[in-house]
């Protein structure tokens, strides 16, 4: 059967004589051309970034369906030395604090690190180092460099050319491995997309997409002055820049000693435990702490943060310190991305997760999205979602007779629409996420504080999910100074 190909398609072969190239290296080459000749696309040599612009905080919104939390990027550098196949990105923008961080992150050849702020550089592995080697090719000169490689053994395999959306699609698999889909105007001829699939470990097999517009002449080069990154549907990355090529960029090679060291595994995850009250335990040991508490039949456990890793180690460590009862409940304070990064584990582990109403939707989405390219613990040992709400602003409770947790939304709260805590009355103490951290305060305190308050709870100890345990009139005493 012949295979059928577009009309400009046609008219391409046509007019270049080259009708002996399969269709994909015309796609490769008319891309090349659009942006200013195959040989002035070889002979780049080093290429320059320089913006600003903003960078979206995913799974950092208000509620499930919010828009997500902006950064102001206030500046953004991309610095590649294409012969070496080396890369450096620095990123200044606001953190969640509103302070401003520079972040840098580097790739030389298939070495992956960060240099830190005083200048030290520590290797990265896993996913990071996957993604930051796919970073490296979300460039239209970058991509079709490799594709247009004049030795073979380092020229980029492309194929499987189609129609898309309007747009002339191809195929690149890089020598490294990377596989990455070009997406082409079907006027110009001009880059508009590059996608490649990644991973991330709440949303699980994703789709990493650079977009790119507002074309202009750079010595020779048509490049874009405008690129914006997403994950699947969500916005990452938007900047404005101005592009450089063939200029110095300075030595992009990874220190020798990071060069040679070996790609770095997970971090060993410690789990702290403090006693609080009688069946009353504080899970700490990190930078996301949980608390468990025992009831007469069954224990609960309040926060599934970060990752399985951290949430695995947290619940282990649970059924180790009351082994003849059954870890029954989650309680998830909120559904930012490293409070609820363990929800697959604890569902594959057979708990029922309580949690505000607000966000049942986006758990149903999240426990059954697939995890393929890394199978987590769900995907593993899969699991049906068992999920109880709070309603509201309404009091959510379990107790046994003996011991009695309540639950309550965090009324007014401006870092979570569904945020909760949790309250022990025995024991008068009260566990929150987010909301005060021991020793950084912040806005959202005196509104903890209020609703403490307007609750009539008597709270005693603070159990935070970041910081360590204060008595509350710790958080009195922040209230107070904050208002001075």
């Amino acid at each position: 059967m012949q295979t059928k190909r577009s009309f400009s398609w046609v008219l391409l072969v046509a007019a270049c004589g080259c009708s002996q190239r399969p269709p994909e290296a015309q796609a490769v080459n008319a891309a090349a051309e659009a942006m200013g000749g195959v040989e002035a696309v070889r002979a780049v040599t080093s290429l320059t970034l320089e913006g600003s612009g903003s960078a979206y905080r995913l799974g950092q919104n208000m509620s499930p369906d919010s828009e997500l939390p902006i950064s102001a990027v206030q500046s953004y550098t991309w610095q590649v030395d294409l012969p070496s196949h080396r890369a450096r990105t620095e990123t200044a923008s606001a953190n969640f604090l509103g302070n401003l961080v520079t972040q840098v992150a580097a790739l030389d050849g298939r070495v992956a690190f960060n240099v830190g702020g005083n200048g030290a550089a520590q290797r990265v592995g896993g996913m990071a180092a996957a993604d930051r080697t796919a970073e490296y090719y979300h460039h239209p000169l970058t991509l079709l460099q490799a594709a247009l490689a004049e030795d073979e053994a380092m020229r980029a395999t492309v194929s499987n050319l189609r129609q898309e959306a309007g747009h002339e699609v191809v195929d690149i698999r890089t020598p490294d491995g990377v596989e990455l889909a070009l997406h082409l105007d079907a006027g110009t001829h001009l880059p508009l997309m590059i996608t490649s699939r990644s991973y991330h470990s709440n949303l699980g097999d994703v789709v990493v997409t650079s977009e790119f517009s507002d074309y202009t002449d750079v010595g020779g080069l048509q490049l874009p002055a405008t690129i914006s990154r997403r994950i699947d549907e969500f916005p990452a990355l938007d900047v404005t820049v101005t592009n450089a090529v063939n200029e110095t960029v300075g030595d992009l090679a990874a220190p020798a000693d990071v060069a040679s060291a070996p790609e770095p595994g997970a971090a060993p995850v410690t789990v702290a435990v403090e006693e609080l009250a009688d069946g009353v335990w504080f899970l700490g040991g990190g930078s996301h702490h949980s608390v468990l508490v025992e009831f007469d039949a069954y224990t609960a456990l309040v926060e599934a943060p970060l990752n399985d890793a951290r949430t695995l180690a947290v619940i282990e460590r649970a059924r180790e310190i009351v082994p003849g009862k059954p870890l029954q409940y989650l309680v998830n304070t909120h559904h930012h991305f490293d409070h609820s990064g363990g929800l697959r584990a604890a569902v594959a582990e057979g708990l029922t997760v309580i949690t505000h109403e607000v966000n049942r939707p986006l758990y149903e989405a999240l426990v059954a999205r697939p995890h393929t390219i890394m199978a987590d613990h769900l995907a593993q040992n899969p699991a049906p979602l068992t999920i109880e709400t709070v309603t509201g602003d309404e009091k959510y409770e379990l107790t046994d007779g003996r011991r009695t947790m309540e639950m309550y939304r965090i009324a007014g709260d401006t870092h979570n629409a569904g945020i909760l805590m949790v309250y022990l009355p025995a024991e008068r103490i009260l566990i929150e996420g987010d909301v005060y951290t021991p020793g950084r305060g912040g806005p959202t305190a005196e509104n903890l504080l209020k609703n403490i308050q307007d609750r009539g709870l008597r709270v005693r100890t603070i159990a935070p999910i970041h910081g360590q345990v204060v008595p509350f009139a710790e958080l009195e005493k922040t209230v107070a100074s904050d208002s001075d």
